[in-house]
């Protein structure tokens, strides 16, 4: 809008300052904006009204902060709102306001709750043992496998008393680098059966850390592809001896043939590791719990030590010195499982007249063990009848586990 002159007490208003402001009320193009004013109280009409006639040069509304940054502009383009933007409750109603599919994984707050594609993400089952682990490649929490570099060593243990909130259980690692620089890890991976399903994906990972060593500990994702592998790392944790929450996120492609996830060691410490998450999009999430019966059974898929309490399975014998028992897994597994089953000693075969058989020998599968399960087999000294039904009768000390890690 042009500039209004003042007409000074004795001084003859000018035409052309008059036309100024009819030009501005009429909203003369370049000259103004027009202005409508109607009483307050109006029911049909606004008490205010800005238009401008040339909607690709609309100025119509320009409201400042008293740093000289926008609050409020409206012109051709649409309405531009400045910081903050304070909605009151229920100001924003349903229907079409947010259209269907818009909000991008982004835009998601952490603690949005999304599928977590972790087994055991809480470290809450430990099947082998509670530890401690010091072995290179041995399995601690269900499915979380330490990797050694160098001459580094660890010791890795159930811990109840530094968990996270809202945790049962955390891992506790001692860890004394060595030569590894920063190269040893816990880490759950290897999973072939995922690797199809999330390539070219865009995955995130997150994990509460506790250590009180700065630089020590991180978490990464490692790609795997064409025989190398390509690590994408968080940040370190602070080493402020509080827990925190590391993330990182990496896109999957090109197509890996083997999936990594884990916690890298830097430089001595003990650190806590609990409750990681890993989803599918750009946002990390934070850590929800498992119902433990979805956790167990993810958990089962790779590792079952099974139930001997009682008579556990009904079987055939074969021959006076032979029998054999079905049995199947609670849970399909991911590979073709290892059996290992306690010594000779720890089982006995029920004759027909209900007396117990002691075994000299235990081959924990009959031919080919499947996916779904498979046979024990034992061999005794006598006391067997060929075609008599049998049930197995495991004793002190008696222990029969199926193992398949990818």
């Amino acid at each position: 809008m042009p500039t209004l002159n003042d007409v000074l007490a004795g001084s003859l208003a000018q035409a052309v300052q008059v036309q100024q402001i009819i030009d501005a009320l009429k909203g003369t193009p370049n000259k103004g904006v027009p202005v409508a004013l109607v009483s307050l109280n109006d029911p049909n009409n606004y008490a205010l009204t800005v238009q401008n006639d040339d909607p690709t040069n609309s100025k119509a509304l320009s409201v400042l902060k008293a740093d000289g940054t926008p609050l409020v502009v409206a012109d051709a383009t649409g309405v531009t709102l400045g910081a903050p933007v304070n909605l009151p409750a229920n100001s924003i109603n349903g229907g079409t306001a947010v259209a269907d599919g818009s909000i991008t994984n982004a835009k998601l707050g952490p603690d949005v709750a999304r599928a977590n594609l972790l087994v055991n993400p809480g470290f809450e089952w430990w099947q082998r043992g509670n530890g401690p682990y010091t072995a290179n490649n041995a399995i601690g929490p269900d499915m979380w496998k330490m990797q050694l570099a160098g001459s580094d060593t660890y010791s890795l243990s159930r811990d109840t008393a530094n968990v996270d909130t809202g945790s049962g259980a955390c891992a506790a690692v001692s860890f004394t680098l060595g030569t590894g620089a920063g190269a040893t890890v816990l880490y759950q991976g290897n999973l072939g059966d995922m690797v199809g399903s999330l390539n070219g994906v865009t995955v995130s990972l997150s994990m509460r850390v506790r250590t009180s060593v700065a630089n020590a500990v991180r978490i990464g994702i490692n790609n795997y592809y064409s025989s190398t592998s390509h690590f994408t790392y968080s940040g370190y944790h602070s080493g402020s001896g509080a827990y925190q929450t590391l993330t990182v996120t990496a896109t999957l492609s090109p197509a890996p043939t083997v999936l990594q996830w884990g916690v890298f060691f830097a430089a001595s410490c003990t650190a806590y590791l609990d409750n990681a998450c890993l989803v599918v999009g750009s946002q990390a999430a934070t850590y929800v719990p498992l119902h433990p019966a979805d956790d167990l059974a993810r958990c089962l898929r790779y590792y079952e030590a099974m139930a001997l309490a009682g008579f556990p399975f009904a079987g055939q014998c074969t021959s006076t010195t032979q029998a054999f028992y079905p049995y199947l897994f609670k849970v399909r597994k991911a590979v073709t499982p290892t059996m290992t089953a306690s010594a000779p000693s720890t089982w006995q075969g029920m004759a027909a007249n209900g007396a117990g058989v002691a075994a000299t020998a235990v081959t924990a599968a009959l031919g080919s063990v499947s996916l779904d399960g498979g046979a024990m087999q034992i061999t005794t000294a006598s006391g067997l009848v060929a075609g008599n039904a049998s049930v197995l009768a495991p004793q002190a000390g008696a222990s029969l586990v199926a193992e398949g890690n990818p």
